[in-house]
């Protein structure tokens, strides 16, 4: 079967076995490749004869993959993702540039550190490009075992993984955070009892945030009232607290950009250092040359860098 697959197997219609799943179409998946349906039908029907299964089931509306093909999609997505990693690395260097790195980032480390150095370090290295991927904490460890990215900038793990290294970046600190006009943005200390009649923002369950919101008022009779909305995405967030006068917890680190643009408030709440530095996570024997140029410069600057706890 693999003999096959290789010698008989366009990368074409692998894309549009993808396209078709995602559509349930082959007149749709067709247009998305500029090819005719006539063309797409004949290049699906080749493929399933060649594999000798049906791949997909007719209907009404479209087809449905059949149950193999479901199988396949999930490795059909990540061959066809890593190709187009190649393509992008070979246009880079058909560009001039001498390496492409994959840096992984939890929100944190882009608002806090990464987003404002990386510009200095590119313009140092006008020879490298770097690709930046945000997502959460256990994604960005998975990818990086993987070797899909290169480095990433997370917390502190409980265990640093054989064959890796961290180097703390960042120190962070739980604030509560509030709109420009909020009526307790200029109270030099604020207390826990007089935050039970603000109307809170909440993360989800089992985030640090929604943990740090219950010890806050675990000396406290009851809990505060909460908005109905309950979000970890920073965009909402940002805009909720803008035009409302609810109150959130949040990473120092997340919100720190918008805190010094005056687009969100500090409140004088305290909190104990509950959280895990900010660092670089990296093999320590990368592959690329430029993995070591990035960590090398990361580091420099965080030796060199104030405290982030300022308000």
């Amino acid at each position: 079967m693999l003999n096959r697959l290789l010698a008989r197997t366009r990368l074409r219609q692998l894309q549009l076995l993808v396209l078709i799943a995602d559509l349930g179409s082959i007149q749709r998946a067709a247009e998305v490749v500029g090819q005719t349906q006539s063309s797409a039908t004949k290049a699906l029907s080749e493929l399933e004869r060649m594999v000798g299964l049906p791949l997909f089931e007719r209907h009404a509306r479209g087809v449905r993959p059949t149950l193999i093909c479901r199988d396949l999609l999930p490795l059909l997505r990540s061959m066809l993702g890593s190709l187009t990693g190649c393509a992008e690395m070979l246009a880079a260097a058909a560009e001039g540039a001498q390496g492409v790195l994959s840096v992984g980032a939890i929100t944190g480390a882009l608002s806090g550190f990464l987003g404002r150095e990386l510009a200095p370090f590119l313009q140092q290295h006008p020879q490298l490009r770097v690709e930046v991927v945000e997502d959460s904490h256990h994604a960005l460890l998975a990818a990086l075992a993987a070797r899909t990215l290169d480095m990433v900038l997370v917390r502190e793990p409980a265990v640093v993984a054989s064959g890796m290294r961290f180097v703390p970046l960042l120190q962070d600190q739980v604030v509560a955070v509030a709109g420009p006009s909020h009526p307790l943005h200029r109270k030099r200390v604020v207390h826990a009892n007089q935050m039970l009649e603000q109307q809170w923002v909440l993360a989800p369950l089992s985030t640090q945030m929604h943990e740090a919101f219950e010890r806050l008022f675990e000396s406290c009779a009851q809990l505060p009232q909460h908005s109905p909305l309950i979000t970890r995405s920073l965009p909402m967030l940002l805009e909720y607290l803008r035009t409302t006068n609810a109150v959130a917890l949040t990473p120092l680190s997340v919100v720190q950009p918008f805190v010094q643009a005056g687009w969100l408030r500090v409140l004088a709440l305290q909190f104990p250092p509950t959280l895990a530095a900010i660092g670089l996570l990296v093999p320590e024997t990368p592959e690329k040359h430029g993995v070591n140029l990035l960590a090398e410069f990361l580091a420099q600057v965080a030796v060199k860098s104030l405290p982030a706890h300022s308000h």
